[in-house]
């Protein structure tokens, strides 16, 4: 059983991802329904390198982003999207989803740290 309930109950997979040269120790392969892309872990922020949904309006999207927003609300780290070429992702994400640009074509959303006792 999954740690969070998605809009659309999706869980969350992952596995080694392997590139051409073999297997990639920075980024970790995901799935999360039909979206799938790659990830890695910094000491201070999730950052989501390339993701697509294979089938596309489904709004498994949504469920990408709330995967990763409740692991950086958890961990206390921000989220960040490399190398986002797609101009209208990256809109999107600045207008409806509260990221910040991040030099030329990275985004960022930071997740504030809980104070203790309120």
């Amino acid at each position: 059983m999954n740690a969070i309930q998605t809009t659309h109950k999706l869980d969350f997979e992952a596995c080694p991802w392997e590139s051409m040269l073999g297997v990639d120790k920075n980024f970790t392969k995901f799935r999360i329904g039909t979206c799938e892309g790659l990830w890695q872990s910094t000491p201070t922020s999730y950052d989501i390198l390339a993701v697509t949904n294979n089938q596309k309006g489904n709004g498994h999207f949504t469920d990408v982003i709330e995967w990763f927003e409740n692991s950086c609300r958890r961990d206390k780290k921000s989220l960040r999207v490399l190398e986002c070429w797609n101009k209208a992702l990256k809109m999107h994400l600045i207008r409806k989803r509260g990221f910040s640009p991040e030099g030329k074509d990275n985004v960022i959303k930071h997740y504030k740290k809980m104070k203790v006792g309120g």
